[in-house]
């Protein structure tokens, strides 16, 4: 073999073993539910008509409620609302909290900006003088895709 062959050869290889390698790493954080109801927003809402979307069909676990958390809610808040301790609580967090019969089976922390939204965010419909919202399983959720600044932020309102 040519040292030109051989060196491709090798530069493949290296290429190959990058690719998976990162391909490994993202799928460790692949269960994410902010990336999938954003990936599933840029895949169904592309027209510039009204778009839904139903959270369930992005899970791959099975629940009976989500609790969605604004950063402002407190561990005592979270732990009343579920009716279970919640464990690893992080201050200044956004939290989702998916409970079937009453136990915790799946839940995530993202991170939140106080001043402004994080580009590519989710943001649920929380009312202002609340700290969380729960949904039950068949809720459907209008978005709107909305730009900013720093990027572009999805508004989800419950209309189901």
């Amino acid at each position: 073999m040519s040292r030109g062959l051989a060196a491709l050869f090798l530069l493949t290889m290296k290429l190959l073993i990058i690719t998976t390698i990162l391909l490994l790493l993202s799928g460790c954080s692949s269960n994410r539910i902010e990336r999938k109801i954003v990936e599933r927003i840029n895949l169904a809402c592309k027209s510039a008509a009204a778009c839904t979307i139903n959270i369930k069909e992005l899970t791959d676990f099975a629940w009976d409620r989500m609790y969605v958390f604004d950063y402002r809610a407190t561990k005592d808040q979270i732990n009343q609302a579920l009716g279970t301790p919640f464990p690893n609580y992080k201050e200044l967090t956004r939290r989702i909290v998916f409970l079937k019969d009453s136990k915790i089976v799946y839940s995530e922390d993202d991170p939140a900006n106080i001043e402004a939204p994080i580009n590519r965010e989710v943001i649920f419909d929380i009312p202002n003088t609340e700290v969380y919202e729960s949904y039950m399983p068949d809720t459907v959720f209008r978005v709107e895709k909305k730009e900013f600044e720093n990027g572009v932020y999805y508004s989800l309102t419950q209309v189901k």
